[in-house]
């Protein structure tokens, strides 16, 4: 599986970690973290991995940089937050994602808006979104 390379390296040196230490925190071996940042081959374990150690989802590992563009006007203007964080909820005890029990009082989630229109789209991570298919009170929506 490919991987967005330069990323993992800029994510890397913005906690002013060496490859070694990325290793030590992921638990991969050095030489993973020289291949994956030289050519971008990981395998899903490894991306899981480095997805916990550098606190990211493992699907912001695979986007490429300024690739996003806007579902309302097109714009590829779109600025994202660095990472996922707790959403503290919303007014009057909800939570941004209701249903899915005690869990999801604090859902990780990534904004991202659209410079053009100002459209915002949050994400979910993955972990919340793993959640969905078993709740009684989501479904999928018809297309």
């Amino acid at each position: 599986m490919k991987v967005n390379a330069e990323r993992i390296a800029r994510l890397r040196k913005e906690r002013s970690w060496s490859q070694d230490e990325l290793a030590t925190a992921s638990g991969l071996n050095l030489r993973t973290i020289q291949r994956i940042e030289k050519d971008g081959a990981a395998s899903l374990q490894s991306r899981k991995a480095l997805a916990a150690a550098l606190d990211v989802d493992t699907r912001d590992l695979d986007k490429e940089e300024g690739s996003m563009k806007c579902s309302v006007c097109g714009s590829n203007e779109i600025y994202e937050y660095e990472k996922y964080f707790q959403w503290p909820g919303v007014t009057g005890g909800e939570t941004l994602l209701p249903g899915l029990g005690s869990f999801f009082a604090l859902a990780k989630v990534c904004p991202s808006v659209c410079l053009g229109c100002g459209n915002v789209r949050i994400v979910a991570s993955e972990e919340a979104r793993e959640k969905l298919k078993a709740s009684k009170h989501w479904r999928l929506a018809a297309s």
